[in-house]
């Protein structure tokens, strides 16, 4: 009994043929780096590096940073990722070039409303929605708001040191729909409705 069916040349060429488009296909884009000159783990065909994520998304960027230095390709299936943990280059990302060359993020599945969301949101409308908010995050107006912030922190942490005493588990939905209740209607409106305190209310 033979192993391997006898096939004719053909289907054979076929079939070798079918099987280096599938490899080709798997890796077009895993030379990008390579050409660009920047390190980073090898990755597999179709998978990427996603296989590399077992132990923790923390522990593959940590053994990366160490292997590779400040910056490093990898790849999430097909899709290639360029990391940064350089502080001046991050600036002029989000900030300086933001503008005109980085306005688009990487968008997880279907949003439906949340399409028009300043983190989902691309190009001119983007452009748009950023141009709106940028003067309600100015330097001036965030330290205005960070004695509110802090303030309802320091009862959040107290709250959640109770808490932990009664030694039961806690919903931390509860605690941070509170929390960010309250910073909002204080930031946006001037009042403190207390809702960590009073969260039937």
């Amino acid at each position: 009994m033979d192993l391997i069916p006898s096939f004719s040349v053909e289907t054979w060429v076929l079939l070798a043929t079918s099987l280096v488009l599938l490899y080709l296909y798997g890796t077009y884009s895993h030379g990008l780096f390579k050409k660009l000159g920047i390190p980073g783990p090898r990755p597999l065909p179709y998978f990427g590096n996603i296989l590399s994520y077992r132990k923790g998304l923390w522990e593959f960027d940590n053994r990366c940073f160490k292997k590779y230095g400040k910056m490093w390709g990898c790849y999430e299936g097909q899709q290639p990722l360029l990391v940064i943990t350089d502080p001046d280059i991050i600036k002029t990302v989000l900030v300086k070039e933001c503008y005109s060359v980085f306005t688009n993020r990487r968008a997880f599945g279907p949003v439906g409303i949340m399409k028009n969301a300043i983190s989902l949101s691309e190009d001119e409308q983007w452009k748009r929605i950023r141009t709106l908010l940028s003067p309600a995050f100015t330097s001036g107006k965030l330290k205005e708001m960070f004695p509110i912030i802090s303030q309802i922190g320091d009862v959040l942490v107290r709250n959640l040191k109770k808490e932990a005493e009664k030694g039961k588990p806690i919903s931390m939905k509860d605690f941070f729909g509170a929390y960010s209740m309250d910073v909002i209607t204080g930031i946006a409106f001037g009042v403190n409705i207390d809702s960590l305190n009073n969260p039937q209310d």
